[in-house]
């Protein structure tokens, strides 16, 4: 309404102006008014909008969501509580990993943590293990421990690559062109693994025989 009325006032001053002496025709007062309409601020016509591909699609998004709340209005409020569960379990599970992070870092690995050893091929913890369990009469489990130390020492020598589904026969392929190594797993044979045929239930002075041939094959950097 403001700019029907700006128009006619321009309409007028123009008219006024251009024809101060004489008063104009109807033709003259129609084609001024043309000109006036014909001014970029009185175009009325709906221009198309030059979208982006993102904003196409951020639009389109936007329609889908508005139309799904109208025809689902409780559907939609229940997915809305639902996804800000789903966020805030996520936060609290980044807050508490990190926190978990940062407390084994300040704390370190512990000197009994197998896995940390499997890990990192060392085989001084299942060595003291071993040594703990032969003193409390446990020496099948001695036994065991001592030969996984046997195995990681083996793999830091370089002669045999550990792995957990390998079997004793595996290791002393991968041994023959090693004899210390080779001797050392032949002195285990007889009392692992369970079960072998010809195996003989480990003594305590049995066990002090593989602790200090383990002992003797010591440890070779690649």
């Amino acid at each position: 309404m403001k700019r029907r009325i700006a128009a006619a006032l321009a309409t007028a001053l123009c008219a006024a102006s251009a024809f101060a002496d004489e008063r104009p025709s109807p033709d003259d007062v129609r084609r001024v008014r043309d000109e006036v309409f014909a001014r970029p601020e009185f175009d009325y016509t709906e221009r198309k909008e030059s979208l982006s591909l993102l904003e196409r699609v951020a639009r389109w998004w936007n329609d889908v969501v508005e139309g799904f709340q109208r025809e689902h209005p409780i559907l939609f409020l229940v997915l809305l509580g639902g996804m800000a569960l789903v966020a805030l379990g996520l936060v609290a599970h980044i807050v508490w990993t990190l926190r978990v992070a940062r407390r084994a870092q300040w704390q370190g690995e512990r000197p009994d943590d197998l896995e940390a050893a499997l890990r990192r091929l060392d085989p001084g913890p299942f060595r003291a293990r071993a040594v703990a369990l032969a003193a409390e009469g446990r020496l099948e489990d001695a036994v065991r421990d001592l030969y996984t130390a046997l195995l990681l020492v083996l793999d830091r020598r370089g002669a045999v690559r550990f792995a957990s589904h390998k079997a004793l026969l595996d290791y002393r392929i991968e041994a023959a062109r090693d004899p210390d190594a080779r001797e050392t797993l032949a002195a285990f044979e007889a009392a692992y693994p369970p079960g072998s045929f010809g195996r003989r239930p480990p003594t305590r002075e049995r066990f002090d025989g593989l602790v200090a041939a383990l002992d003797r094959l010591g440890v070779t950097r690649r």
